[in-house]
C-alpha cells in the first residue's frame, strides 16, 4: 500500500528535475544602414500593411520538409514579430535612404500624414528547407495620390540556407527580405517619376 505513494512521489520529483527547451525569438534584419538628410523631400511613399497567407499568421518560423509540401511549425523557435510587421520594417529600411536620393520621403510606420504615393505588397511565400533554400515570392503594387495603380510586378527569389539551424533560415530569410526592398528601390522611382 505504501508503494503507491512512494512510486508517484518519485515520479513528481523526475518531472520537476526536467528542463525544458528555451523558446527563442527571431526578426527579419535589414541589414540597412541609417540614413541622414538635412531636409526632407515633398514627395512621399508609404508602405502599406504588408499581406501574408494564412500559413504564415502565426508566431512560429515554418520551414518545409525537403522536397515535399509538408510544413514544420517550430516549436521553440519564434518570430518576435508577426511576419508582416518584420517583412515592412525591412523593406521600409532598405528603401529610405535610395528613396531620399531620389526625392522622395519613405514615411514611418505610424504616421498618419497622407502619402503621394502607397505601395501595397501581397507576400505569397516566405519559408525555407533546412541544407537547401528558402524562397520569398511576392505581388507588389504602387498606387498614386488618387489610388490608381501606377505600376506592379510579381517578384520571386530564393536563398541559399547553408544549415540546418533557425539562425541560418532566418538569415536566408532577412536576406531575402532586404534584396526585395532593394529590387523595388529600383523599380519605383521610375514609376513615381511619370
Amino acid at each position: 500500500m505504501m508503494k503507491l505513494p512512494i512510486c508517484f512521489l518519485l515520479a513528481l520529483c523526475l518531472f520537476g528535475c526536467g528542463r525544458s527547451t528555451p523558446t527563442r525569438y527571431y526578426m527579419l534584419e535589414s541589414g540597412a544602414g541609417l540614413p541622414v538628410a538635412e531636409s526632407l523631400p515633398a514627395k512621399s511613399l508609404r508602405v502599406a500593411q504588408v499581406e501574408i497567407p494564412s500559413y504564415l499568421n502565426r508566431n512560429n518560423i515554418v520551414s518545409r520538409v525537403q522536397n515535399e509540401t509538408q510544413l514544420i511549425l517550430a516549436e521553440f523557435h519564434l518570430w518576435a514579430e508577426p511576419v508582416s510587421n518584420g517583412v515592412r520594417r525591412v523593406v521600409e529600411e532598405v528603401l529610405t535612404g535610395p528613396m531620399l536620393e531620389n526625392g522622395i520621403n519613405v514615411l514611418p510606420l505610424g504616421t498618419e500624414e497622407k502619402a503621394d504615393y502607397v505601395l501595397l505588397i501581397d507576400v505569397q511565400r516566405l519559408d525555407g528547407n533546412f541544407n537547401e533554400k528558402a524562397v520569398l515570392e511576392s505581388r507588389w503594387t504602387l498606387l498614386d495620390s488618387a489610388e490608381k495603380p501606377a505600376g506592379r510586378g510579381f517578384y520571386s527569389a530564393g536563398e541559399m540556407v547553408p544549415g540546418a539551424d533557425y539562425d541560418v533560415l532566418v538569415g536566408a530569410e532577412s536576406r531575402l527580405a532586404r534584396n526585395f526592398g532593394k529590387y523595388l528601390a529600383g523599380r519605383l522611382p521610375p514609376l513615381m517619376r511619370r
